[in-house]
């Protein structure tokens, strides 16, 4: 196996093991210059092995799918920013969108016993899950069904949003990028997604790492509507320093 084969291993293996990886701690381990990393990692890219980013790579964002596959998809990253956007930034008396997007359902997931807020919904799963929960108030907004990606829309769904003003927006991010704000894939789900943020005093967005420096074809709005911005892995204060740039609360979990 050749020098560049045993490095790319290398460099897979830590991905694997922590999620991302920085040139400089590569450069130290792999003992070879920057260049020889940088070089490495175009090539890994070009073959959909990792993702570049400012000063390293992540693991590259997983595959289109269902809503019903990309649900079984257990990261313990998504899981990890879950539990604590639930646990940690969701007051018991609050009111709270909670968007469409498997994190946000696992927010819902673990949603502490205490809360006795409203939950108001976008996703049937949600109000499926909320519906067990022992002291919520659950609002289901109504609308058409986009089964993809498990979210009502339409004109009726907008409507029914601006009757709410809301404590938190927990906000399902597709993609976010200090420079061109939060996007999406579907226009469906940038409206009502700029709805729930217009209509909420707090922004709270939840992304893994593969969707941050990112872009999609819908812009939702600008990166400096979020308030507070949860992320996972052990990103470089240098990459994360472009979203507080933008007056974001960055919380690394």
């Amino acid at each position: 196996m050749s020098s560049v084969d045993n490095r790319h291993r290398e460099i897979s293996s830590l991905l694997k093991r922590y999620g991302t990886v920085h040139i400089h701690d590569l450069a130290d381990r792999l003992h070879t210059s920057l260049d020889t990393v940088r070089r490495d990692l175009r090539q890994m890219e070009q073959q959909g092995d990792l993702r570049r980013i400012h000063g390293g790579a992540i693991l590259p964002a997983l595959g289109e799918g269902s809503y019903q596959e990309r649900s079984q998809e257990i990261r313990p990253e998504r899981t990890t920013i879950a539990r604590y956007v639930a646990q940690n930034l969701i007051p018991d008396d609050a009111i709270v969108f909670f968007d469409s997007g498997i994190t946000v359902l696992e927010v819902v997931r673990n949603l502490k016993p205490s809360f006795h807020g409203t939950a108001i919904v976008v996703n049937p799963a949600a109000a499926v899950i909320l519906a067990e929960h022992p002291n919520a108030d659950i609002i289901m907004i109504g609308g058409k069904i986009l089964k993809k990606d498990m979210v009502v829309s339409g004109a009726g769904t907008m409507d029914e949003i601006r009757h709410y003003h809301a404590d938190i927006c927990i906000l399902g991010t597709c993609a976010i990028h200090p420079d061109l704000g939060v996007s999406t894939q579907h226009i469906e789900e940038r409206t009502s997604k700029a709805a729930m943020i217009a209509q909420s005093s707090e922004v709270i967005a939840i992304a893994t790492a593969d969707k941050l420096e990112t872009r999609m074809p819908f812009k939702v709005c600008d990166a400096n509507a979020v308030d507070t911005l949860v992320t996972g892995r052990k990103l470089s204060e240098s990459y994360l320093s472009n979203y507080r740039d933008q007056g974001i609360e960055v919380v690394l979990i």
